[in-house]
């Protein structure tokens, strides 16, 4: 039977004996959603490759550690978010806004939202650009905080369940969901200017102070 064949069972013994062509294998499955992940944990290319370099090799290294409780590729999962956190905070510190400040709309003493957030995942298809708004998206995803924006990743833009979710981050179900509900706020509201900017007439983006900018990439 081929490598590339192997059912997860098969592929974790063929690891296990340091079979090199089962890590091929392995890698050919699962590189490019582990460098996109380390991209959009990161923010940078060369510290995704780096990261890409780091996960294969400590899977092969560590495959004797896997208990077989999880799925192989959420224990992949982990050691990659892992590994993209810790490029993270080896970065120069930069002060921070509290997040109570940052995270989400302002809100009043009875817990209701103080002011209003546009809501710019609603807007019609026709009216966004759809590089633009990528653009503006990964940026907003770089000023999350690690903890906040890795909940983010894992559960928004690849898809992972909430089970998947808290397992690789090892945070309970409730933790993982306020962080989630406050990162989709954050971002939210970081893309507020652009929402608006797409759908107020000139006049009232001029009244507002908008500056809509250009409209090509």
């Amino acid at each position: 039977m081929a490598v590339a064949q192997l059912d997860e069972h098969e592929l974790i013994k063929q690891l296990r004996a340091q079979n090199e062509a089962a890590l091929g294998a392995f890698m050919a499955q699962y590189e490019t959603r582990v460098f996109g992940l380390a991209l959009r944990l990161t923010g940078n290319r060369q510290d995704a490759e780096e990261v890409l370099q780091d996960v294969f090799l400590t899977v092969f290294r560590k495959i004797d550690s896997f208990r077989g409780d999880s799925k192989l590729s959420s224990w992949l999962y982990r050691i990659a978010t892992n590994a993209a956190l810790m490029k993270l905070r080896k970065r120069p510190r930069i002060q921070q806004i509290p997040l109570e400040e940052e995270l989400g709309p302002a809100m009043t003493d009875e817990g209701m939202i103080a002011e209003p957030v546009v809501d710019w995942s609603r807007l019609p298809d026709d009216e966004l650009e759809r590089k633009e708004l990528t653009r503006r998206i990964e940026a907003a995803i770089t000023q999350l905080p690690p903890d906040y924006r890795s909940v983010f990743v894992l559960r928004d833009v690849e898809g992972l369940s909430t089970e998947e979710a808290c397992e690789i981050l090892s945070l309970s179900e409730a933790a993982l969901k306020s962080r989630l509900h406050r990162g989709r706020l954050f971002l939210r509201k970081q893309l507020a200017d652009y929402a608006v900017s797409r759908t107020a007439p000139p006049s009232m983006m001029q009244k507002t102070g908008i500056n809509p900018g250009p409209r090509h990439v």
